[in-house]
């Protein structure tokens, strides 16, 4: 038979065929440039596959084969040889065996002692009170109005806030409610989207370790500045840089998370329930968010520009971007599918309305710049692999390209 069917007959690949053939362990005729494996082959494959599940290696099963083939074990010398060698399996088997059931046992501790999901009530967390002269209608830009708060330790829990051009929103359990929220998520480009950590292994580790790297240098490019406490924005639709990087950050920094999922605020705040952060969290969509202009002195782009390019066909530079100090810092990750053009389409099959051409860092860069930030670095983390799915959506052979970037406030470069 051939190759293809010698491979498939025993459920392998032809390049793992071709491995065994090039170490002397399967010695099929050649005809025309083809090879051809009889009934001798079969019996080796099923010999490799009996020594492999033997845990032998490559060099052992070479000696077992050369030792059986050149003496057909009627030699006494040679049978001696292959018993000590299967003795002395049997003995590293029994003692893998041994520490394999010691790491069971420590697992099953491991497991036993994981700490447990926290409760919504232990999750509660309220909006710190210094935050509050920053509530600003985002229609009129003048201070919101607020009643029937109710506060305790320093943070604002519940209470109405409300603007007499009718626009209002709610606060309930600390976060704040815009009128425009959802409970669901309009982002929809990956299963379980409401975790935040749920999405991310949904990406290759050659993938994830991109996207570490990528963190690493936005966190590079910010925590010179964090000598003294800052205001750090991020959102919609953010990833996981702050669940990595906030403990390394000032601890009198406030946060202002946002995203248009209470859901998946919800599912945030339960992450970093347990660290005593001033975060204020924000149900809406991005053009409502009720911040006073020149706020943030830090945004993070975790992948929230490119995700509201996808929901919403905007990066939603135009709404970020007047919340910003003009001495403002942004730092963030974009992918670029300049090498990926199939890939980006399938978003558009989940996403009708996206349009995958504005998908470009020169768009991202432009939007930037019509709000002051004109200048912009850019570095390549690296390419996803040609030769596996990075992310659901991949296509086989094509690339995407992981950018860091930074901006800052000042004249546009040439």
């Amino acid at each position: 038979m051939k190759i293809g069917e010698f491979a498939n007959k025993f459920g392998l690949n032809v390049s793992t065929v071709r491995y065994y053939i090039n170490n002397g362990l399967l010695i099929p005729v050649k005809k025309a440039e083809q090879y051809e494996f009889d009934k001798n082959c079969e019996e080796d494959m099923k010999n490799i596959l009996k020594y492999k599940g033997y845990h032998f290696t490559i060099e052992e099963i070479q000696l077992l084969f050369f030792l059986q083939k050149t003496s057909r074990f009627k030699d006494d010398v040679v049978l001696g040889l292959c018993s000590d060698l299967l003795e002395k399996k049997r003995k590293e088997l029994i003692n893998e065996k041994k520490e394999m059931e010691a790491h069971i046992l420590s697992l099953e501790n491991e497991i036993e002692g994981m700490p447990k999901t926290v409760s919504a009530e232990e999750t509660k967390t309220g909006i710190p009170f210094s935050f509050i002269p920053y509530l600003y209608c985002p229609r009129c830009r003048v201070p919101l109005k607020l009643d029937s708060a109710s506060m305790a330790e320093g943070e604002l829990l519940s209470g109405e806030l409300w603007c007499e051009c009718g626009y209002n929103a709610g606060i309930k359990e600390g976060m704040i409610l815009c009128g425009k929220h959802y409970e669901d998520t309009p982002f929809k480009a990956f299963e379980n989207i409401e975790s935040v950590m749920a999405m991310v292994d949904q990406f290759s580790p050659s993938y994830r370790k991109l996207i570490d790297q990528t963190n690493l240098y936005m966190y590079n490019q910010i925590h010179e500045e964090l000598e003294n406490p800052m205001v750090i924005m991020t959102g919609p639709f953010t990833l996981n840089f702050l669940l990595a990087y906030i403990d390394k950050l000032n601890k009198k920094n406030i946060y202002i998370i946002s995203d248009p999922s209470k859901k998946r605020l919800e599912k945030i705040q339960a992450y970093l329930s347990e660290g005593n952060y001033n975060i204020v969290y924000l149900a809406g969509e991005p053009k409502d968010l009720p911040i006073k202009e020149k706020t943030a002195d830090i945004f993070i782009d975790d992948y929230c520009t490119v995700n509201s390019l996808f929901t919403y066909n905007t990066f939603n530079t135009e709404n970020i971007a007047p919340i910003l100090k003009s001495t403002a810092t942004i730092t963030g990750i974009f992918s670029s599918y300049t090498k990926a053009p199939k890939g980006l389409i399938n978003f558009k099959k989940i996403q009708p309305e996206f349009k995958p051409e504005k998908m470009t860092f020169a768009g991202l860069k432009y939007g930037w710049e019509q709000g002051g930030f004109g200048n912009i670095d850019k570095k390549t983390t690296g390419y996803t692999s040609k030769n596996e799915k990075d992310y659901p959506q991949d296509v086989l052979g094509e690339q995407v390209e992981v950018i860091g970037y930074k901006a800052r406030r000042g004249v546009k470069r040439r």
